[in-house]
């Protein structure tokens, strides 16, 4: 009786291991983009929209790992589908050739101009940027009319930190303003303690001012896109939900 017991404990104990190990896992593609992506203090990988689209493929019932790379490397290796997904990408049309997008976003919010309060920037529409020297980062989307527009010049720089060394160069007198995203801006002006020195525009240069969660075209991706959109939407509703925003100053 003993041994069957055994038996029967070591039978369901083997179930449970091989249906841990069926867990399907995820690579999510990123660049440090904080507070949405970003180190923590212990130098493990957090940020608001990384927890949270962690949190509901886990729900989902996949596990993840993350490559942090340069943005320009993150859309390479999804083209390529060297990867499953990519946190915080805008919504760009010619992307819907090698992404799928949910419907749902992980947040909202767009890019803007920051600049010196010694020299501000009134920023209405991009005539407003005539003559200026414009930090950009390599392969964002920013739309067409900003890309194509030539008021002025676009200086464009990719890597870890370089929104950070834009941000000196730009104290520096090198640039005149820099285009970030609003949230991730105000966290590395913080960072730099260049509060009281930089502002930016209200207005924004983006005109989809949405960052998701995009799927590469691996096989069964279009669907897993669609399931993680109402996923999503309802994780929103969730305790949890407002307990993550909190915890980020969002």
């Amino acid at each position: 009786m003993v041994w069957r017991k055994g038996w029967i404990l070591l039978c369901l104990w083997w179930g449970w291991a091989v249906q841990a190990d069926e867990q399907p896992t995820l690579t999510l593609l990123t660049e440090l983009w904080p507070p949405y992506v970003m180190r923590l203090d212990d130098g493990s990988l957090g940020g608001a929209d990384l927890d949270l689209a962690r949190a509901v493929l886990k729900r989902m019932g996949y596990r993840t790992t993350v490559k942090v790379l340069p943005w320009k490397r993150v859309l390479q290796e999804a083209r390529l589908q060297r990867g499953d997904g990519i946190v915080d990408a805008f919504f760009e049309e010619r992307r819907l050739e090698w992404l799928h997008y949910p419907d749902e976003p992980l947040s909202q919010s767009g890019e803007v101009i920051f600049f010196p309060f010694s020299k501000p920037i009134d920023y209405q529409s991009l005539a407003s940027l005539k003559g200026l020297r414009i930090g950009t980062q390599t392969d964002y989307a920013y739309g067409e009319a900003f890309m194509t527009t030539t008021e002025f010049t676009r200086v464009p720089m990719t890597g870890e930190s370089n929104m950070v060394k834009q941000l000196h160069l730009m104290m520096a007198g090198r640039l005149d303003a820099v285009v970030m995203n609003q949230m991730v801006g105000r966290y590395l002006v913080r960072g730099q303690g260049l509060q009281d020195q930089v502002g930016h525009s209200d207005k924004t240069v983006t005109d989809s001012n949405r960052n998701f969660l995009a799927f590469t075209y691996k096989p069964g991706h279009e669907k897993l896109a669609y399931q993680f959109s109402l996923a999503l939407k309802a994780f929103k509703q969730t305790p949890e939900y407002q307990a993550l925003l909190t915890r980020y100053g969002l």
